[in-house]
């Protein structure tokens, strides 16, 4: 299994726990959504690259293909973790679309 990669929805269920410390990352997308995550020792900030774009770009393609999109940054998140072989926290189900079309995405529910 890779390192971890935290959704916005985990971060924030994360601190409301009194958590401080973590190990893992998020995107700035993620950041800007929910600046207080910053706060958190630990996490580090990956800002997506061309790399990751294109992959979102074919990911949305395969999901709207399969009648199952998900939002944009999402999408972008699945790309990440994929790329970076990392393993996507969350709390949003549709993320299993995703799965279903990349075998090799790694994503763990909460």
């Amino acid at each position: 299994m890779g390192s971890s990669l935290f959704d916005t929805n985990v971060l924030i269920d994360r601190m409301r726990a009194g958590i401080t410390t973590i190990a893992g990352a998020t995107t700035i997308l993620n950041l800007i959504e929910f600046p207080k995550a910053v706060a958190l020792k630990g996490l580090d900030i990956i800002i997506p690259g061309k790399d990751d774009y294109e992959k979102g770009f074919e990911m949305a393609l395969r999901l709207l293909k399969a009648g199952t999109p998900i939002p944009t940054i999402d999408i972008l998140l699945a790309a990440i973790a994929v790329n970076r072989r990392m393993v996507l926290h969350t709390k949003d189900a549709h993320f299993k679309h995703v799965q279903t079309i990349y075998q090799e995405f790694q994503v763990r529910i909460e």
